[in-house]
């Protein structure tokens, strides 16, 4: 039996620059969804800061799917079938903490009921954004999933090669 710190005294690899901790990940998990139009046009939302895709933070012992109808109902007020949730992209990006955090992204071209913003916010908002040039008023985060949602790609790895000690 080996211990985990021994590890890599079996190989002549060298451990991954990142790789400074053993044992599993404590990872965040956002999950959204991208409500996407007949003309190509995806949702955003602004709730106090820049737009993003409808969503949120996974909380334990939950699964994704319900994460994701919950917050496109509370930030949208429209419905979302669970048959017409679609897995579209997996983002596995570095905190400027240097955590790893994932993002589940769902798309979903059909909805039941109408929009409209059930946040407080005096600077709520909704838009009808192209994936393909996002408006100035989004996250870099927001910028680089719609990049990769509209060249159909299923994963990113956001800033692993960009923070100190890491590599993508």
């Amino acid at each position: 039996m080996h211990h985990r710190n021994e590890r890599h005294s079996l190989t002549t690899e060298a451990p991954l620059p990142f790789e400074s901790r053993t044992g599993p990940c404590p990872c965040t998990v956002d999950v959204m969804v991208l409500l996407h139009r007949e003309d190509g046009r995806v949702l955003l939302v602004r709730r106090d800061g820049p737009l993003v895709p409808p969503g949120g933070v996974l909380r334990y012992g939950e699964p994704v799917t319900a994460r994701a109808l919950r917050e496109v109902r509370r930030q949208t007020g429209v419905g979302v079938d669970p048959d017409d949730l679609e897995f579209c992209h997996l983002v596995h990006r570095r905190t400027t903490g240097g955590q790893g955090r994932l993002a589940v992204v769902f798309t979903a071209q059909r909805w039941v009921g109408r929009l409209r913003s059930r946040e407080d916010s005096g600077r709520a908002a909704m838009v009808w954004a192209d994936p393909a040039r996002p408006p100035a008023d989004r996250t870099a985060h927001t910028a680089a999933l719609l990049d990769a949602f509209n060249a159909g790609a299923l994963l990113s790895t956001d800033d692993w090669a960009t923070r100190a000690g890491g590599a993508a």
